[in-house]
């Protein structure tokens, strides 16, 4: 073989290996990439609707139960400052005594609802966002994905890539609801109740 035939036949050779070699590379390199809105899923899904409406209804029983015991201890006020001219001073104090203490018992029992229920509520919320955090990973399988990117990071994007609804179409199917489950049940109160009217002397 002619000398000039063995160096053009090398090149070529070379030149084919390191085209095949970039073409390689940018498979390996172009991003498969699909976008998906997770505030979204955990707004709008059938199982968030459904966490949120059981706090809603904890919620306005809670506040009901905390009025109703607020305007008991209100007329018990009352009572005491009536009282306050007519009662020994040993007599007055004792009943002074006891209604601090009911005071005290109605305040941390709002505390402890509102603490009881927001653990629920994170805890459920917790696992919406595990199951839908797989569906998101079976989609991008399915899809040959390797990019996940949020809705909140995108400022253009062409039609396709977006999954979002079918997430939600999948954790509807999968996970329609979550049980509000409260560790201690509360009896007193619930997240936004108002607090019970201070006692007297007691700012």
């Amino acid at each position: 073989m002619p000398r000039l035939c063995r160096l053009g036949c090398a090149a070529l050779v070379a030149a084919s290996a390191l085209i095949a070699g970039e073409a390689r590379a940018q498979e390996v390199a172009a991003p498969v990439i699909i976008i998906v809105d997770v505030q979204q899923i955990l707004r709008d899904s059938l199982v968030a609707k459904n966490i949120q409406s059981q706090m809603n209804d904890r919620t306005d029983r809670y506040t009901k139960e905390v009025s109703s015991q607020e305007n008991e201890l209100r007329h018990t006020q009352d009572e005491l400052e009536r009282q306050r001219t007519v009662l020994s001073t040993d007599a007055f104090n004792a009943k002074m005594r006891d209604f601090q203490q009911r005071y005290d018992a109605l305040d941390h029992g709002v505390q402890a609802t509102r603490q009881a229920l927001q653990q629920a509520y994170n805890d459920a919320m917790t696992r919406v966002e595990n199951t839908a955090l797989q569906i998101i990973s079976d989609i991008a399988t399915e899809r040959k994905a390797n990019l996940v990117v949020t809705k909140a990071a995108v400022l253009f994007e062409a039609p396709g890539l977006d999954i979002t609804q079918d997430v939600i179409k999948r954790l509807d199917d999968k996970l329609p609801s979550v049980p509000l489950a409260v560790a201690q049940e509360p009896s007193l109160a619930t997240p936004g109740a108002p607090a019970p009217a201070a006692p007297p002397g007691k700012n």
